[in-house]
Parts: C-alpha cells; structure tokens; sequence
C-alpha cells in the first residue's frame, strides 16, 4: 500500500442519488462507479469481494477505495474513518517496521489523511476472533479495505479460508453503515465459493500489449440488483492514483474465443476468466460443461463448425455406491471393447469420428452418414446380448442406455491437441440418452425422422415414443425409439411414463 495522491473519480458515485435507506450516498461508492455501473441504485453499507490476478491493481484500487471515502467526509463534512486489515502476518513486521498502527494515505491536496491498520497475526480461530471484534468496534460509516484472504490459504487450506471469510463478512456488515472491500487472487471453484459470501463482486485483469499493461475493471455481481457487467479500463499514475475511463492508444479487436471471428466494438461478452466472445458463442460454450464438466472449458482453441451425427451412450448402474471400483472399471474397459469392435467403427476411418470418453460411457460424433449411430447401436446390443448370457452372474452383466441426435457442433482441440466437440447435435443425444432406461435407443427427432425415410427397415423399427417433451430450459423435443426383437427395448421410458401420467 503506498503513500499516495487522492483521485476524484468518485465523481463516478454520481448515480447515487440518495444516502437513506437502502441507496448509498457519495461516501458509500467504489472508485470508478460511473464506468462499470451506469444505471441502478446501488447498496449502501455493502461488503465487496475484489478478485483479480496478481499485478491486476487490487492494492491501489484498496488505497484509492479508503482515499476516496474518507476525503468524501460523513455528515457534516467531517473526515470519514478508514480502516486497512492486512492477513499477512508479515505485514506489519517487515512492511511497516512492526510498531506502526496507522497508515498514511495522500489527498488531492497535499494534505495527509490516516487509515488504522489492523494485521492478523494469528490464522487461529482464536486470533480470527480477535480480528473480528477489532473490526466491529469500528466506528459506524468506516471505510474498510481486507487484503487478502489469499494470503490464508497456504496456512489454513481451503475449508478453513471459507469459515474465515464468512465470520469476516459477518464482522465487516456489523459496523453500520460501512462499506468493505476483501481482497483475493481467483482460485477457480474456491474463490467462487468466497464469492458467494459476499454482496457483490468486483473483476480486475491486466493485458501485456508489448510496452505497456492495460488493466480494466467491472462490477461482475451485485446481490439483489439486475446488473449486466461491463469491462472499463483504467491506469495506475505515477503517484500512485487510478484513472478511469481512457481511451486504449490503439483501437484494440477483440476476437471471439469460439469462432475466432473480430468482435464489433460494444458486442463483446466475458466469461468468467474474462476471454471475449460473441454473445451467442459464449451461450454454447458454457453448455460444454453439461458434457464433459468445468474444467474443459478453459483449454479449447477453435478448429471449426461442423454437421455430425452422435452416439451418446452411458452404463445404467454403474455410480452405485455398492458396486466396486475395480468392478467399475472392468465394465468400461468391456463395454469399449465391444463398441471398437463393431463393424460401424471398424469401418469409420479414424479422421471420420471423434471418440469422447465421458466417465461412465462416450461420446461418438460421425462425420460420415446418419446411419452409423444407428447401426453402431444395433451392432452393440447383439454384442452386449453375447456378453451377458456368457456373465457370471448379473453384477457382471452391463446395461447401457443410448441416445442419437445430428445436428452442427464445434470442433475444438484442447491443450494435448486432442479433439473434443460440443454444440446442439451432442447436447441434444445426451439429452435424450438421460431420457432412456437399460436397453433403449431413443432417438431425437430430426435424426431419427431422417432415418425413417432412408429405409424400410428403419421405418420398422423406430417408432414416435413423445411428441413434445420438454428437456432442459424448456426445449421442446420429438422422441423415438428403435427396437427390434434382437436390439432396443419396447417399453415406454420410465421418464416418459411418468410426464404422462401427469398430464
């Protein structure tokens, strides 16, 4: 935290237009308010969780957000009181000479204003608790800067930085009237957690254009308020001050992470690690995690849009809790082998399918023609009726649901350059697989109406099982099952069963 000139970009508090009740006053706002909140009122006394990457700004932006507070004043025109907690036990050791008890903090004119200082030095439960109750004899309307629970997490771990930040929040909306900034480096689903805790959450990042950094800051998240987030870039002067609101020296072109297409100025929209993506490319891309989890998300470059045709598949029962792992793994490794043993894939060159394991089953996207999910399905079950007569006993046995649907996805490769899809047409299978019991194929709609006019055969045997059911978010889809006397399974999914029982 350096010694510093004030800024008065707090001007950017201007659409507070209230300091009763539930709207903050001038005093109450964040630096840099007008740029990254331009309508709506905004919640006086909040708690803030500031994240960003290291170098991003959080500590000018603590020193900016105590600077602008206190020289705002309270009632009267009376100086504010700030506060600065530091979790870095060293802080106040090596820092600041191990005695000192206040902090420093520049005006806009020349004069000194002083923040008390309070560092933890103690991560215990019992040194927590002494943390806390310094911070609720604050004096109502103190201005308090937290930084930074990540410090913690090295000491105390993850479950016990959680209970921390919220006896912290819980200590910080004690004092009334004040208004807090924590301070915390993004630690993926963790820091999602701490977030949770707090009322609203404010997203600092930093791009390296060659000769200079560029830092931009947005509101992400305001509790009980409709907010839609908007990236606003800023600079850290020489004294130590922020400034809100420039214009970058170049005009910079964003491309969409997804397609890799330029973005028009404006139309941008953020994921959570801030990549820039058309509005609808980000829609699809989060729905990557319904498939293959989370994590996938961040590690894709785009490689283009295609039309493919899905196999979706996964084995009934194999999370029971009751079942082994080792038994687990045994039925994967087979039902693999008995699908690569199939004439469909067996005949399918390896540059014409993607194979995507899935856990407990795969994924199948051909690129060839619409029969191969079919005839993969068909050839599987007489493998599958083969392999079970021959099991030792019924826990051996597999069960397998499997659902078809076509439709365009994108391909992407992720960081071991291999190929992983997702769009509508794979959504779609896995929607209607969830939708199957053991031993159906069920088919989606356009796929499977497709089929039926290809051939006789198929015409025999898929048959309409739902003409409206509604999958997730409300879709509207058609649903058909193919079974014979050797593959499928004639009986209405139980799903379906039960949607039509209500009814």
């Amino acid at each position: 935290m350096s010694s510093s000139g004030g800024n008065n970009d707090s001007n950017s508090s201007s659409n507070s237009s209230s300091s009763s009740g539930n709207i903050a006053s001038r005093h109450d706002a964040l630096p840099g308010l007008r740029h990254i909140r331009s309508k709506g009122s905004f919640p006086a006394g909040a708690a803030y969780l500031l994240t960003g990457p290291t170098g991003s700004g959080k500590t000018p932006y603590c020193a900016q957000f105590l600077r602008e507070g206190m020289a705002d004043g309270g009632s009267g025109g009376s100086c504010r009181r700030g506060m600065f907690v530091s979790l870095d036990p060293s802080h106040g050791r090596e820092r600041l000479g191990g005695q000192q008890q206040q902090l420093l903090l520049g005006g806009n004119d020349g004069s000194t204003m002083t923040a008390e200082l309070v560092v933890l030095k103690d991560p215990s439960p019992a040194g927590a608790g002494e943390l806390f109750e310094r911070i609720r004899a604050a004096s109502p309307g103190t201005r308090i800067a937290v930084d930074s629970l990540t410090y913690l997490l090295p000491r105390m771990g993850q479950h016990e930085t959680l209970k921390f930040a919220a006896g912290l929040y819980d200590a910080l909306r004690s004092v009334p009237g004040a208004t807090s900034i924590t301070t915390i480096v993004p630690a993926g689903e963790f820091s999602d957690a701490v977030a949770s805790i707090f009322d609203g959450v404010i997203q600092l990042k930093f791009e390296d254009q060659g000769n200079e950094l560029v830092r931009s800051i947005r509101l992400l998240s305001l509790k009980g308020a409709y907010h839609s987030p908007v990236w606003a870039q800023f600079r850290i002067l020489e004294d130590g001050r922020l400034a809100f609101g420039f214009d970058p020296p170049e005009a910079e072109v964003k491309k969409c992470k997804l397609c890799d297409k330029p973005i028009a100025a404006g139309k941008a929209a953020y994921d959570s690690d801030s990549s820039a993506f058309h509005p609808h490319c980000l829609e699809t891309y989060r729905k990557l995690s319904d498939i293959y989890g989370a994590s996938v998300i961040y590690a894709v470059v785009p490689a283009g849009v295609i039309n493919a045709n899905f196999f979706f598949i996964d084995i009934v029962g194999l999370s029971d809790p009751a079942m082994s792992v080792e038994k687990q793994i045994k039925k994967i490794e087979v039902l693999n082998s008995l699908i690569m043993a199939t004439e469909a894939m067996a005949g399918t060159p390896r540059d014409k399918r993607i194979v995507l394991p899935t856990g407990d089953g795969m994924a199948i996207g051909f690129l060839l023609n619409p029969e191969l999910p079919l005839q993969l399905s068909i050839q599987l079950h007489r493998k599958l009726a083969a392999f079970n007569r021959n099991a030792g006993s019924r826990d051996e046995a597999i069960g397998v649901r499997i659902g078809l649907s076509s439709g365009p996805v994108f391909v992407v490769s992720d960081v071991n350059n291999n190929q992983n899809v997702w769009g509508p047409g794979i959504i779609l299978a896995r929607r209607v697989m969830d939708i199957g019991d053991d031993r159906h194929i069920l088919i989606a709609g356009g796929l499977a109406e497709a089929l039926i006019n290809l051939k006789d055969e198929y015409r025999a045997a898929i048959k309409l099982v739902s003409a409206d059911f509604r999958i997730k978010h409300g879709q509207s889809i058609k649903v058909y099952s193919a079974f014979a006397s050797d593959y499928g399974n004639p009986a209405t999914p139980s799903r379906l069963a039960a949607v039509e029982q209500q009814r």
